[in-house]
């Protein structure tokens, strides 16, 4: 049976609709300007599951309350927040997205010279041939798309056809999305999946002096690559993020023993396996960046909140209480 339609109700409406569960809303005009800007589904819904009564299973309470002292505010700094937060791990996954992008470029290039290599099936691992056939449609579409008769403006790629005949790799991957690059590598023959894999070892053993000695392999970057795009889409479509996961990511697990972490990587991936993910692949200052970024973020917000406890929100993110001591960069 389907429910029936939710009615339009006024910001006025649904302001005392939030009181009436038990929301702390201030009178001073500061909510409702922010359900104008915001939205109540945006903001509300998308952020209130934090402060709502639960029973002795853990499962939310129907008709919804919030728990004793929520108010308002907190529930705008958490939306506050996580906007930070997307802003930070948005930075540091493009810079991700163009160093893997090159590596595939030289790899790939290197061990098929010939022009438009990258559209024979023979070039890849053969394992899912639906999946290779779908990477090459799509490297294909992108040429065909930029040097499109519509496209008035001149690029790269259209100045590469129009001049050359040919695009190389080199120049296509700047026109590729992560997740297309996140099937080219997982389509890639062994060969080269290793050399890339390889070079990560080695800017990680170079980076950090020799710390970290146990090698990347190509089911870490896999893992990581996946993990990456997964959050690469959430952060750039205004996804709730601090809470996000990825289920079922065990090729993470590795990453415990390249770092060398005292605690094991959860295969329902958060964001502390992202950020630890991004530290096997990032050049060290992009980590740093990273790294000091969200400590400054945490330290910013861990007293905003008064009805429940900041844990718990590191907990969403799959924090450990002691993150600073894996943010610290040594």
């Amino acid at each position: 049976m389907k429910e029936t339609a939710k009615p339009f109700k006024t910001h006025h409406a649904q302001l005392k609709l939030l009181r009436k569960r038990g929301l702390e809303v201030p009178t001073d005009g500061k909510p409702m300007r922010a359900l104008e800007r915001i939205g109540y589904y945006t903001l509300i819904n998308g952020y209130k599951t934090l402060f709502l009564t639960r029973d002795t299973n853990g499962n939310i309470i129907h008709p919804e309350i919030f728990i004793n002292n929520a108010s308002f505010d907190e529930i705008l700094s958490l939306y506050h927040f996580d906007r930070e937060l997307r802003t930070i791990l948005y930075t540091a996954l493009l810079e991700y997205e163009t160093n893997l992008g090159a590596e595939l470029a030289y790899r790939f290039s290197e061990s098929f010279k010939d022009e438009n290599s990258y559209l024979a099936i023979d070039n890849y691992n053969g394992v899912n041939i639906s999946s290779i056939v779908e990477t090459i449609s799509s490297l294909s579409n992108t040429i065909k798309n930029m040097t499109s008769s519509k496209k008035k403006q001149q690029n790269a790629i259209k100045h590469y056809v129009n001049n050359y005949g040919h695009v190389p790799l080199w120049v296509l991957v700047n026109f590729l999305t992560f997740g297309e690059l996140n099937y080219f590598y997982k389509n890639c023959q062994n060969n080269v999946q290793m050399k890339i894999a390889k070079d990560f070892s080695l800017h990680l053993r170079r980076e950090y002096n020799k710390k970290y000695t146990t090698p990347v392999t190509p089911e870490t970057v896999n893992a990581i690559n996946h993990l990456a795009n997964h959050f690469r889409n959430a952060v750039a479509h205004n996804e709730i993020t601090y809470s996000k996961r990825l289920y079922k990511s065990p090729g993470l697990k590795t990453i415990k023993n390249i770092l060398s972490l005292p605690v094991s990587l959860s295969s329902q991936a958060g964001i502390f396996e992202l950020v630890m993910s991004l530290k096997v692949v990032l050049p060290k200052k992009d980590y740093v960046i990273l790294s000091k970024s969200l400590m400054k973020l945490l330290n910013n917000y861990q007293k905003k909140f008064h009805s429940v406890s900041f844990n718990a929100i590191l907990q969403d993110m799959n924090f450990p209480t002691d993150y600073k001591e894996f943010l610290t960069i040594s």
